[in-house]
């Protein structure tokens, strides 16, 4: 590819364009991530109490 003005002003606008089509981030609501945590928990408190169970009661 030739490194020409013109080139590299077709580059910059295709990038552009490109930028402006991708949607724009949007963060997750809190309470998404409140219940992800909320279930992540669960399931370690799950994993850890099997765990104690066959340890200890088995």
């Amino acid at each position: 590819m030739d490194h020409t003005p013109e080139n590299l002003e077709h580059f910059s606008a295709q990038q552009q364009e490109l930028e402006e089509q991708q949607p724009s981030y949007t963060p997750r609501p809190l309470h998404h991530r409140v219940l992800a945590w909320v279930l992540i928990a669960v399931v370690l408190f799950a994993i850890l109490g099997t765990c104690h169970w066959m340890v200890n009661f088995r």
